[in-house]
């Protein structure tokens, strides 16, 4: 089988972006249940550290479509109630990272015991 190569399309990078085009992200609603969403939402954030705070804020912004929409749907009372009893359920990660000083390159004698 041969690939005619004089009708290659151009890559993404190098063409112009157009209304349409497909690589641009959209966001719209699909059927599926709120609460579900907003259980994955809590707990994919949280294994990043987010708490409730950060995640409230999140479901505040309207840049966030889903998350927003469940903001509206709930209401601020309701959605703080639910996302700390998700949050209550799965926690939140918390990582500290240690910077220690390197090994020292200077070499050391190690005696080993003789057996006998």
């Amino acid at each position: 089988m041969e690939i005619d190569f004089s009708l290659a399309k151009p890559h993404p990078k190098d063409r112009a972006i157009g209304p349409e085009d497909p690589m641009d992200l959209q966001a719209f609603e699909v059927p599926g249940d709120p609460q579900v969403m907003l259980q994955m939402l809590v707990e994919e954030y949280a294994r990043m550290g987010w708490g409730l705070d950060a995640l409230l804020a999140l479901f505040r912004d309207p840049f966030y479509v889903a998350a927003h929409g469940v903001w509206l749907l709930y209401g601020e009372e309701e959605l703080r109630r639910r996302v700390a009893a998700v949050l209550a359920r799965c926690g939140v990660v918390r990582a500290t990272t240690k910077l220690t000083a390197p090994a020292s390159e200077r070499l050391v004698q190690i005696e080993l015991p003789t057996s006998h």
